[in-house]
């Protein structure tokens, strides 16, 4: 069996190939420019650009399972070809924000919620994982952490349990290889809540010296925050804090830490 990793070169899409690898399973990975990609010699890659359906035949073929991750951009065009070339099983990367009551509104949920009904209706078996933050999101500190700067965010008070990329990848392998995971949609977050502060505080004692932080008013964050977004975190400041053990659950192993996070992370802040 060779399952199809779109995105193979991605933050998780990388790991879900590694675990593949791993679990001695063939991987065929996508990108739009397949030779820049730095990827073990095992993987077969190939072109596939979900905007050009051209592509998708040759990607598809002798296909079982894809693990994808996908806008409504050519949708339409990659079910009907996943149908035509017998595809059996998707197990797409989508969003916690589908589910959770704070931020059902955001555009992020509404475009992710749109390709799980393409899904459902698709007649291809599926599952969905629908990850919280990305721990991944604390890099945009990073510049300013590297420099010395003070770090002026607001917000700084929001807390949320963020996921380590490798845990969705373990959870993903584990779908893809594993039999009963059909029909599901698996809500995936860290092991704790944490505010801003502490992330932040966390990759200081991680790199060894502490992060000056001040807290801004939305209103003057510029560029001008939209208003989904503050209406999205003020929503996130009142709900309380949603922790899951999906990873455990599903992969027999405690979900990572952000600290094992900013660890695995620790040269993108020095």
């Amino acid at each position: 069996m060779s399952v199809l990793v779109i995105g193979a070169y991605g933050g998780v899409g990388s790991h879900v190939v590694d675990g593949l690898l791993s679990a001695g399973i063939s991987a065929r990975g996508t990108s739009r420019t397949p030779g820049a990609c730095d990827l073990p010699d095992a993987v077969e890659m190939v072109r596939l650009d979900l905007d050009e359906p051209a592509t998708l035949p040759a990607a598809l073929d002798g296909i079982k399972k894809v693990f994808l991750y996908a806008n409504q951009e050519g949708l339409a065009e990659f079910v009907s070809a996943a149908r035509a070339a017998g595809v059996e099983h998707i197990v797409l990367l989508s969003s916690a924000s589908v589910v959770e009551p704070a931020t059902r509104h955001s555009r992020s949920a509404q475009m992710h919620a749109v390709v799980e009904e393409a899904l459902q209706e698709s007649a291809i078996a599926w599952t969905f994982l629908r990850p919280t933050t990305f721990a991944s999101r604390q890099l945009r500190w990073a510049p300013g952490i590297r420099s010395g700067e003070v770090l002026r965010i607001p917000f700084l008070q929001v807390r949320t349990a963020s996921i380590h990329e490798r845990d969705i990848a373990d959870v993903a392998v584990r779908v893809l290889t594993g039999a009963g995971h059909e029909g599901q949609g698996y809500w995936l977050t860290g092991p704790q809540a944490l505010t801003q502060q502490e992330y932040i505080e966390t990759i200081g004692a991680v790199i060894g010296r502490p992060i000056d932080v001040v807290e801004l008013a939305p209103e003057d964050v510029e560029p001008r925050l939209p208003e989904s977004f503050i209406r999205t975190m003020t929503e996130l400041l009142a709900a309380p804090s949603i922790v899951t053990s999906t990873i455990e659950e599903i992969t027999g192993v405690p979900a990572r830490s952000f600290r094992q996070w900013a660890e695995d992370h620790v040269k993108d802040f020095s």
